[in-house]
């Protein structure tokens, strides 16, 4: 099913999601410069919002040194975090160190969409009844949701004007 609307309410919550996922970024592009290594932040994102998950780095090299990182593998989305036990003795002091800097400059915002769910008479059950994909052009907010929002806050539309919006959001970007 296909919606949109042009809430002010919906278009609030977008703005500010957007503003806390920008201030999450330069939160992560910091963590990146003080670690150095040519590391690059990963998040994680789903319906609830997006957040910092850990760090990636290429190549065999780690900041500090490389026994104090856990593995980066599929498992964790080749990502890795300082390590919390069997730290080799002659590290300690270097552990230490890191676990400092990462306490320091770790991302604590998150970008949450609780309000801008709730704008759009949705909730995290959207989760369990088919995907999700929502996208802004303008001043109008359009989504792809598996279940009919509540409250009447969004508009159904046809497909056709669903995918045209999103090829001029694709084009404008």
């Amino acid at each position: 099913m296909f919606f949109k609307t042009s809430n002010p309410a919906a278009l609030a919550a977008w703005d500010q999601y957007l503003l806390d996922s920008q201030k999450l970024n330069e939160e992560a592009r910091k963590l990146a410069e003080v670690l150095g290594g040519g590391g690059r932040a990963v998040f994680k994102t789903d319906v609830g919002g997006r957040r910092f998950y850990a760090m990636s780095f290429p190549g065999e090299e780690r900041p500090f040194a490389r026994e104090l990182w856990t593995v980066q593998g599929k498992t964790t989305d080749w990502s890795c975090e300082p390590r919390r036990s069997r730290i080799p003795a002659h590290l300690r002091t270097l552990a230490k160190e890191l676990a400092d800097t990462w306490h320091d400059y770790r991302p604590v915002t998150s970008a949450r969409t609780d309000a801008l769910l709730s704008a759009l008479g949705l909730d995290f059950s959207i989760a369990l009844f088919g995907g999700l994909q929502w996208f802004r052009v303008g001043d109008v907010i359009y989504v792809s949701a598996g279940i009919k929002p509540a409250h009447d806050r969004m508009v159904e539309i046809l497909s056709d004007e669903f995918y045209a919006a999103k090829k001029q959001a694709e084009a404008s970007s």
